[in-house]
């Protein structure tokens, strides 16, 4: 038993056996009503008679007098087995860590969402063997501005028919370290356009959040790669600026 829960012990017992010898009317006895007793101690008649309850139905043991444990019983809080599972296979995909767990799964499960720390103790409730670890590769830079990823993408023709076009794009510039993304809506994706929206993006990182990039990652588009005989407009403007152009492997 701890020290505190001595003194709390030693704090009741002596009032319960004092009350029981006013309650059967033994003699001698140092108060002579029930009253004096909870006004000497500074106690109430009902929490004096609840610890008394609980003294008698603990067979009057030290341990009946300390206050339960509060909370939910073990397990009744856990995490619903079909939550887990699919948790579990978004993080054998993705990889993703505990923060990018919550964000994926808020829009589908709300306040039943399971808190970052509980994503960890799922995990961890589920390990992962060396076949499946070696499936998960990620290559996050530590710090902003080492490595930007530029891309471009055509949006659905669903969208296009509402607007009355027929070719529109949507460009992003997302940092690796942070995941920042800048976007824009294109209406074509000539390499002088993606070269004026990459230096609208460069420009919006230093202003908002005062990074530079040192290499920007690519496909190997015409849109943002050149060829022997002729200059290229992004890459020139890459070279002018610094940053080293690198492309994904085709």
């Amino acid at each position: 038993m701890k020290i505190s829960q001595r003194v709390f012990v030693k704090r009741w017992k002596p009032i319960l056996e004092e009350y029981e010898k006013i309650q059967n009317k033994v003699l001698p006895r140092s108060f002579r009503l029930v009253k004096e007793l909870c006004l000497a101690h500074y106690i109430s008649n009902k929490e004096l008679r609840r610890y008394y309850r609980k003294w008698q139905e603990g067979g009057k043991q030290d341990v009946s007098l300390l206050p339960a444990k509060i909370g939910a019983k073990p397990g009744s809080r856990r995490t619903p087995k079909a939550i887990e599972r699919n948790i579990m296979k978004a993080y054998r995909r993705f990889g993703s860590n505990r923060y990018e767990l919550v964000l994926l799964f808020k829009p589908y499960y709300l306040d039943k969402t399971p808190s970052p720390a509980t994503m960890d103790r799922i995990k961890k409730r589920y390990p992962l063997n060396p076949a499946q670890k070696k499936i998960i590769k990620r290559y996050e830079k530590v710090t902003p501005g080492e490595l930007a990823h530029i891309d471009l993408t055509k949006v659905p023709k669903d969208i296009r028919t509402v607007f009355k076009v027929k070719n529109l794009y949507v460009a992003a510039l997302e940092d690796d370290c942070t995941r920042l993304t800048y976007l824009e809506i294109l209406k074509d994706k000539r390499a002088s356009t993606l070269t004026y929206f990459m230096a609208r993006a460069l420009s919006w990182f230093k202003q908002i959040y005062n990074f530079e990039f040192e290499k920007v990652l690519s496909d190997n588009g015409p849109e943002f790669k050149g060829s022997l005989d002729r200059e290229h407009s992004f890459e020139m403007m890459c070279d002018q600026l610094g940053i080293k152009h690198i492309y994904t492997s085709s």
